[in-house]
């Protein structure tokens, strides 16, 4: 007994079949003759099949590999067709429309495509190409001015703004999750809405705290008196008080709000020496007020019932001295940083 390779046992097939030997004893001889490995019958009889046909190559050639027929080209190019039709469609669908599996849709939408779904993201404006040229030169300005300073701009801003504090705001999903055994149920949380009584706050600070928190009197609407009232009585004490140093010349930042650019505010920021900082509408995402401040201060107090307007104030200057101080620095550096994205993004919103 001998061992023969196959490729070795091809070239005896060709030779008996060439002496008109059948498949049948071909493959008989081969398995007195060769030890272990010897092709079986219906691979001696394909391969006799080959060479009456013409072959002469006792070499065995790989075969093509099967083609991928669900993620072929041109299954890619209309799934990615169908999906820049209609955006929303779910996996499900597709895979419906095309004939393939949802695990092949979604290898092509992951692997080949690389797209992935997401949800859309609430933006406060449709801006036109004005409002972004807007955002970009006031982010522009607000940078060179920083570069200018040596990084001491930002920091150096006083900024306000005003926001509606309700007297019951629920925890959010998150911020109510437990830890439970595997074996016990799951916790239950009642839908609640945020209480209709509310209050008006109005904020001022910079990088090292809160400088000035201002509760609106209950029935009152902010206007251009009373605004200015505040900056006059409220504001410059608490600045010549708690941020000497800024008093003689403050820095200002505040929204595009009525009140904020009435006559009478306007005036008094002229004659007390504030330089106010531009602000580009519909902007909320370059305001640290609405980016940080209130955005994190509601979510501490989340869950909390106030009975009382001064409960309310208590509670925001707690938060506002438990606050680190190094946390409104950051702000104000995220503050820049969202100025350098706005205008890589030109001029579009920034997430964060």
């Amino acid at each position: 007994m001998a061992t023969f390779s196959f490729q070795e046992q091809r070239v005896i097939i060709r030779f008996l079949d060439l002496r008109g030997v059948k498949p049948i004893e071909i493959h008989r001889q081969l398995s007195e003759t060769c030890d272990d490995g010897v092709m079986d019958v219906k691979n001696v009889r394909s391969w006799v099949r080959q060479f009456k046909e013409g072959r002469v190559s006792c070499v065995n050639e790989p075969k093509e590999p099967r083609p991928r027929t669900s993620r072929s080209d041109n299954m890619i190019a209309r799934v990615e067709e169908i999906v820049l039709e209609d955006r929303r469609f779910s996996i499900e669908d597709i895979a419906s429309i095309v004939d393939i599996s949802v695990g092949s849709v979604h290898s092509i939408l992951r692997d080949d495509l690389k797209m992935r779904k997401v949800s859309s993201r609430w933006v406060p404006r449709m801006l036109t190409d004005d409002n972004k040229a807007a955002r970009m030169g006031i982010c522009e300005a607000m940078l060179t001015r920083d570069d200018g300073m040596h990084g001491a701009f930002f920091s150096s801003i006083v900024t306000m703004d005003e926001t509606w504090m309700p007297f019951f705001n629920p925890e959010t999903k998150r911020q109510s999750a437990q830890w439970k055994h595997i074996g016990s149920p799951p916790p239950k949380k009642f839908r609640v809405s945020a209480s209709a009584e509310k209050m008006m706050v109005a904020m001022f600070w910079d990088s090292d705290g809160v400088i000035l928190t201002h509760c609106i009197p209950q029935g009152t609407t902010v206007t251009g008196a009373s605004h200015e009232d505040v900056l006059r009585n409220k504001l410059l004490p608490a600045l010549q008080e708690k941020r000497p140093e800024k008093a003689a010349r403050v820095l200002f930042h505040q929204d595009n709000a009525p009140a904020h650019r009435a006559n009478l505010t306007q005036a008094f920021l002229r004659d007390n020496n504030f330089e106010v900082v531009p602000h580009a509408p519909y902007s909320p995402d370059l305001a640290p007020s609405d980016f940080w401040l209130f955005p994190t201060m509601k979510d501490t107090l989340r869950g909390r019932t106030f009975t009382s307007r001064a409960a309310i104030a208590s509670a925001i200057y707690q938060w506002s001295n438990q606050t680190p101080k190094e946390a409104f620095a950051a702000a104000m550096t995220s503050w820049h940083r969202r100025c350098e994205k706005c205008i890589r993004l030109e001029g579009d919103y920034v997430e964060k």
